[in-house]
């Protein structure tokens, strides 16, 4: 089989990393089968037909084991498609789709491990700083195997989750049908976090002390907000426009007009917030802006010194802000700046 996988056909980049090859040792089965769902799970966009994913699946296989596993596999497929009495049954061929193979590998490769073994797996797993791959890859290898139903493995799963990111999976609407479709909406949301922190050039790790409960800890509760900001590009829709009767309701019991909890208003909705950039009236005092909008006072006195001198002081403060922002935030309050300066006469 091909040493690479193929590449995708609409061009989108690459997330996450590319399984190992697989050589046929049924102890690596598992662990292999799950590298490759978490691979593919993130990088859909780039094998979007069931035939580009046999395919990507397939390309995987090396060794005399593995090698010649994928091998029978296509001499299967070749030899279906040019029976005759196949053509009008193709429910009858032994596979076709992406299931139907993976389903004949876990047959054919089944592992040894106890159902002990899975079920205490899936019970203790816990997400670790950013590393959701590895997460899903516990669930993936050992959930079957435990015989937990899918009820139990998604409060399994979500208890492992980091509270921010399973509360912004819980808000997401409309609500998750499975534990697949939950699965893959955690992994959304926690990809465009990554994005946002990152087309925002603020991923770097701080030093902490050793009582912190450090930097990956702190990035994965920074989410709750990143998550759900702007430039997220989720796949989840804004809920149905509010009748007066629904709207009437939610007032009466305090809710938030635009995801229906309670909590917080609207105005301040984390699930759909507002498309306003507020960074910089957070940044800068507001006593400085009014400065900068008042009329030129008359001959200066003694209290009026005193007060430029504040203003000065205020001012060295906004600029040692600035300096230690990044990005567009550093633009954005730099021409913020110039703006108060020129105003102020400076």
């Amino acid at each position: 089989m091909a040493d690479t996988p193929p590449i995708g056909l609409n061009g989108t980049s690459e997330r996450g990393r590319k399984p190992d090859t697989f050589n046929g040792e049924r102890s690596e089965a598992k662990r292999w089968l799950a590298q490759f769902n978490n691979y593919l799970r993130m990088n859909q966009g780039r094998y979007p037909t069931e035939e580009s994913q046999v395919a990507l699946f397939l390309s995987f296989f090396a060794g005399e084991k593995g090698g010649d596993w994928a091998t029978q596999r296509l001499t299967e497929r070749d030899a279906d498609e040019e029976n005759e009495e196949l053509k009008a049954t193709p429910d009858q061929r032994r596979w076709i789709t992406l299931k139907e193979i993976r389903d004949r590998f876990k047959r054919d490769f089944k592992p040894l491990a106890s159902e002990d073994v899975a079920r205490t797996k899936i019970k203790f797993a816990r997400m670790r700083g950013t590393d959701i791959s590895s997460y899903n890859s516990i669930f993936d290898t050992y959930g079957e195997e435990s015989d937990f139903g899918e009820a139990a493995l998604l409060e399994f799963y979500q208890d492992g989750l980091p509270p921010k990111l399973r509360e912004a999976v819980g808000r997401t609407y409309p609500k998750w049908k499975d534990f697949d479709e939950y699965q893959e909406r955690a992994v959304e949301l926690h990809l465009e976090w990554l994005k946002e922190r990152e087309r925002q050039g603020r991923w770097k790790t701080t030093s902490t002390s050793k009582s912190s409960s450090g930097p990956s800890q702190g990035r994965t509760v920074a989410s709750v907000n990143a998550l759900m900001g702007s430039g997220a590009n989720s796949s989840f829709n804004l809920p149905p426009k509010l009748t007066p009767d629904e709207r009437d309701r939610l007032r009466k019991a305090g809710a938030c007009f635009a995801c229906r909890q309670t909590g917080h208003m609207s105005n301040e909705c984390p699930t759909f917030p507002k498309t306003s950039s507020q960074n910089t009236s957070r940044t800068f005092p507001p006593r400085t802006i009014r400065t900068a909008e008042t009329a030129s006072p008359p001959p200066a006195t003694v209290a009026q010194a005193s007060s430029s001198r504040n203003t000065i002081k205020e001012i060295s403060d906004i600029v040692n802000r600035v300096k230690g922002l990044e990005g567009e935030e550093k633009e954005q309050a730099t021409v913020y700046l110039k703006d108060i300066m020129s105003k102020l006469d400076f």
